[in-house]
């Protein structure tokens, strides 16, 4: 692969200009692509082997790159295993969703594939709603006190055992 690129002068406490590139060239099999990018930066050509070739605006090329990418990651996530919503943002109606079919009897497994995430991550969300308790992995009944495991540290009770060493210092 070669690439024609600029690099702008940098002067003694200035920011390094961004790297343009004018031109990449690539081969797949026996022929030659060439993607170049005209002077004024605004539109990009991408021409195959076969003498076709193809003009958008640089714009248009960059959403296409984002595009790609983005489907590119989506299928190394799916083919690891992971479900397609996985790591995404709750929107706002899936947490009521989620939580009307958790009370409807249904289990974090089952949530998980209506909902395409996985099991670990329904479980938090559940948590969050104070319907799962995520260290006994078990539902909380309506009106059960948390365990210990769900206080907060400052209503924590001290552990048993001899008590701590005494710092010599007052505190009011």
């Amino acid at each position: 692969m070669s690439q024609g690129y600029r690099r702008g002068r940098q002067q003694f406490g200035e920011a390094p200009e961004p790297l343009v590139w004018e031109r990449v060239t690539w081969r797949q099999g026996d022929g030659r692509y060439l993607f170049e990018i005209e002077r004024s930066g605004l539109m990009g050509t991408l021409s195959s082997p076969h003498g076709a070739s193809l003009t958008l605006p640089m714009v248009a090329w960059e959403g296409l790159l984002d595009a790609l990418n983005g489907v590119r990651k989506a299928r190394t996530r799916n083919e690891r295993g992971f479900p397609a919503r996985s790591g995404a943002r709750w929107y706002d109606g899936e947490a009521g969703e989620l939580a009307a079919g958790f009370k409807a009897g249904r289990t974090p497994a089952q949530l998980a594939r209506v909902h395409n995430r996985s099991q670990a991550a329904i479980e938090a969300e559940l948590h969050r709603l104070g319907l799962w308790d995520r260290i006994a992995r078990r539902a909380i009944a309506p009106g059960e006190p948390p365990d210990a495991s769900q206080a907060p540290l400052g209503d924590a009770e001290p552990l048993p055992g001899p008590p701590l060493p005494h710092s010599g210092i007052d505190h009011p």
